[in-house]
């Protein structure tokens, strides 16, 4: 279990992310190019978003399993089932400590699913964030920023162009605001806020490698706690990959040093299509 973290945080950890990763993908499959096959389901309560044409678990990936309610076997025979048909899908459940009951890792490994590297969830209130020094000019974005902001994120992660279409997917749609950080006149940081009800989630956070260590993600995370304060949020979420000595994530110090803590370790079980 997830320990010492408020009641009205628990749940809101996976809840908000969980529902930004699926506005996304239902962005996309409300393109009628749908240019990576995206597809939307349902099992157990959450969402099961998965990109047909892309072979990267972290882009069909299920968040919240066993969180709201238990799961049952047939909620995992039915997600199975779902990125079986979706498929070749590589996909993965990232499992929340809280999630119910304590046997679902095993059900997940009985149906194929290995546990893979764990990710850092973390929060924060919307108070005041630390002061930060950075020569970028932070700007909201909207739909006419999409290009830029897609070409960022691909850039920024090592992915090809052609996911393009998910980095952009959800510019200028309600309930999203996106940003843009320039030198100069050159967009070279972004990232987003979704906000749903009195919670955010922090997501899209990325930089031309060009442009790394001039503050530019300390930046956008002050604008972006500041807007959702403005907005009536209460409490801010997002995530990264483990922060170990071996391999040291900076993504990971940058959200601390934004006022963000640690809500806990989360690991992720993935499979890969038979053959």
């Amino acid at each position: 279990m997830a320990r010492d973290l408020p009641d009205d945080v628990r749940g809101w950890c996976e809840r908000i992310e969980a529902l930004a990763w699926a506005d996304n993908v239902r962005a996309m499959t409300e393109d009628p190019v749908n240019p990576l096959a995206a597809q939307l389901g349902e099992a157990g309560g959450v969402a099961l978003p998965a990109l047909g044409k892309v072979p990267m678990a972290m882009f069909s990936r299920v968040v919240g399993l066993g969180v709201d309610r238990p799961a049952t076997q047939a909620d995992v025979d039915a997600l199975v089932g779902f990125y079986e048909a979706a498929g070749p899908v590589t996909f993965a459940v990232s499992l929340s400590p809280d999630a119910r009951p304590v046997e679902l890792a095993a059900w997940l490994e009985a149906r194929g699913l290995a546990r893979s590297l764990s990710w850092a969830k973390v929060w924060r209130g919307v108070e005041a964030p630390p002061e930060s020094a950075s020569d970028l000019r932070i700007e909201q974005i909207a739909a006419s920023g999409q290009a830029d902001f897609a070409r960022i994120g691909c850039t920024a992660f090592g992915a090809p162009p052609a996911l393009a279409p998910w980095f952009g997917a959800t510019v200028g749609r309600a309930g999203w605001r996106h940003y843009l950080g320039h030198a100069g006149d050159e967009p070279v940081t972004a990232a987003a806020l979704f906000i749903m009800g009195d919670v955010g989630w922090l997501g899209f956070g990325a930089t031309l490698p060009s442009h790394r260590r001039r503050g530019g993600q300390a930046a956008t995370f002050a604008r972006r706690i500041r807007d959702a304060a403005e907005l009536g949020c209460r409490l801010l979420v997002t995530e990264t990959g483990q922060d170990t000595p071996a391999q040291p994530n900076p993504s990971y110090h940058n959200m601390i040093r934004a006022g963000s803590e640690l809500a806990y370790l989360r690991p992720n079980y993935v499979r890969k299509p038979a053959g």
